[in-house]
């Protein structure tokens, strides 16, 4: 019979061993976070994008730094309500091996990545910027009608509120006037697909292009954190109305 040698760590039992015991504690506290589950939270805030996929761009400015930037200061006003909150990023990284921004299967599971580190919630709300001919400015928001059988109660209604909030706060905090794009079905509007995955979660869901980055206007007004504070109080109004009608109390 041949007889293997082994080193101590190449048994599994001893590979950890092998390691600095900061490095062990450091490594032996992140399995841990890993394998305890997401606890539930009134609100999922998707800072849409990511540095592998940066989104709409003008004005110096990209949306996926914009989209983080506007989910911190959402987060931090509907804390400030007693609110639980979780984002699905918190830095720029993708959540999934992203190589191809215009690959449709790495865009959905990108969606379906952020979708479970949301985790459970009472809401999904993903958080974006518009790009297009330069001449197009305003804000839209989506939701997806096939989502369940009460979309048209949740999922419709939840887009209202933020589109409602947040154009009314553009012109009230700013003077303003964006114009109104509407709520709009992601299947009407030929967008059952991209980002738009991310509206096909378990959860009431809604999507909002707050203004357009292609717009010199519209970017010229993003450089101003005014701006990115009044999307923050339009965005968490809706929130706070939708939860209250929701539930019948806003915490």
């Amino acid at each position: 019979m041949r007889h293997i040698l082994h080193h101590p760590c190449a048994l599994p039992q001893a590979k950890l061993a092998c390691y600095p015991a900061a490095v062990l504690a450091a490594v032996l506290a992140a399995l841990v976070l890993l394998t305890q589950p997401n606890q539930p939270v009134n609100v999922a805030l998707d800072p849409g994008h990511s540095r592998a996929d940066i989104g709409a761009a003008g004005g110096g400015l990209r949306e996926y730094q914009l989209t983080l930037d506007l989910a911190q200061r959402v987060r931090a006003r509907l804390q400030n309500a007693h609110l639980s909150v979780r984002l699905t990023r918190e830095d720029d990284l993708p959540l999934t091996a992203y190589t191809d921004p215009n690959a449709t299967d790495q865009i959905q599971a990108e969606q379906e990545a952020r979708i479970a580190a949301a985790g459970p919630a009472r809401i999904y709300v993903s958080l974006h910027f518009n790009g297009g001919p330069a001449n197009l400015r305003g804000t839209e928001t989506y939701f997806n009608p096939e989502r369940g059988q009460d979309t048209a109660s949740t999922d419709q209604v939840l887009a209202a509120l933020l589109q409602q909030h947040v154009v009314a706060a553009l012109a009230d905090e700013l003077g303003y006037a964006s114009l109104d794009r509407g709520v709009k079905s992601d299947l009407t509007a030929g967008k059952p697909y991209g980002h738009f995955f991310g509206l096909r979660g378990p959860v009431p869901s809604a999507l909002v292009e707050n203004l357009f980055l292609s717009n010199a206007t519209e970017a010229a007004l993003l450089r101003d954190d005014a701006t990115l504070d009044a999307l923050a109080d339009g965005c968490a109004q809706g929130i706070f109305e939708y939860l209250a009608v929701d539930a019948g109390v806003a915490d």
